[in-house]
């Protein structure tokens, strides 16, 4: 059974969460947090299920603490929320997948499909081979083999059950850790936000390179748009994020939480909000935000355009990064001096040292 302030409490974290997620500065993260945030406590609030909920509770509480410490000028928990609002994990990255792995499949694919190592015995199938954009993904970008090595029994043969087990335990390690391209507008879009130039010619919009386009590869899937709908290039944003505020009252302890002794310092707090949520929210500056941006296009593959009708197709496919990546010298620099102009500098620099002391 619920506890009876369980309705109250439910309605406080739904509004805390609306509120906090209001407050963030990135403007597909709004609608990426307002529109989770209703559909989840939309799914749940018929359920019954009291385990269930608790759960769902807790994982809610989390996500508010994040966002609470991104909106107070923790970068950490500001990358976090970003990386999943632009698919680098969560429920964003598999619908960013799902086109790769089940859409735009020629029609003879079914016939090419891999038969079980056993006839008959549909457990010992191996799993089916994977788009070549795919392939140079996992390659190139995440530097993994496409097979894994099988162990070979010294007095019998490989089990068939076994190979296939391990040869599908391999794949879902790849498909759980390969960076998928971010649409070619949303990329655009990200390299501006970083502090890219429009009109600079190493920006992906003049190079014409970072992903396939949205109209073409996901507008078409309605089951992919319902999952990301914050990454359509035409989406409406809703504006700048609210205006600081105070917050004037907390959110209310949980009716589920173990019960622990109270405190003397507790008893003599006034009722309401502490010191540290009376605060004014901070505001992160321009070069917080452009740093915060090009972290997040780290992770970001940038691969050839990828059309629809040409996904299975054989290419050459050269996956790179973005030129607003930041990058160590030796990556910066196209012609590393010489070991004599280094000595020479070197000496130059402890000279100056030298002097000063």
């Amino acid at each position: 059974m619920f506890q009876p302030n369980h309705a109250l409490y439910i309605k406080a974290l739904y509004k805390q969460t609306l509120a906090e997620g209001a407050l963030f500065f990135d403007d597909r993260a709004r609608i990426y947090i307002r529109n989770t945030a209703r559909r989840a406590f939309k799914d749940y609030r018929s359920c019954q299920d009291v385990e269930r909920v608790k759960s769902k509770i807790k994982e809610t509480r989390k996500y508010l603490h994040r966002l609470e410490k991104a909106n107070r000028g923790n970068q950490h928990s500001a990358l976090k929320v970003l990386e999943e609002v632009y698919g680098r994990k969560g429920k964003t990255r598999h619908g960013l997948l799902y086109p790769y792995l089940h859409a735009h499949q020629p029609a003879n694919k079914t016939i090419n499909d891999p038969e079980p190592f056993v006839a008959h015995v549909p457990r010992t199938t191996p799993p089916p081979a994977l788009c070549p954009p795919l392939c140079s993904l996992i390659t190139q970008h995440l530097g993994k083999k496409l097979e894994p090595e099988l162990p070979i029994p010294p007095y019998k043969p490989l089990h068939p059950g076994r190979k296939a087990n391990l040869l599908w335990r391999h794949r879902s390690m790849l498909l759980e850790r390969v960076y998928v391209p971010l649409p070619f507008e949303i990329v655009c879009e990200l390299e501006y936000k970083a502090g890219a130039p429009m009109t600079h010619p190493l920006t992906c919009s003049k190079l014409v390179t970072g992903g396939p386009r949205w109209d073409d590869f996901y507008s078409g899937l309605t089951n992919v748009v319902n999952m990301i709908p914050h990454l359509q290039p035409t989406i409406t944003n809703d504006g700048k994020p609210s205006s600081p505020f105070v917050r004037k009252q907390m959110l209310p302890k949980s009716p589920y939480e173990n019960q622990r002794p109270g405190s003397l310092l507790e008893y003599l707090e006034p009722a309401g909000v502490s010191e540290k949520d009376n605060t004014n929210l901070f505001r992160y500056t321009d070069r917080q935000i452009h740093r915060l941006y090009k972290k997040l296009l780290q992770q970001v593959p940038l691969i050839n355009v990828i059309h629809s009708d040409q996904l299975w197709e054989q290419h050459n496919y050269t996956i790179t990064k973005s030129q607003w990546v930041p990058q160590g010298v030796t990556k910066v620099l196209d012609d590393i001096p010489s070991s004599q102009v280094i000595k020479t500098t070197l000496l130059s620099t402890k000279k100056k040292h030298i002097r000063r002391s």
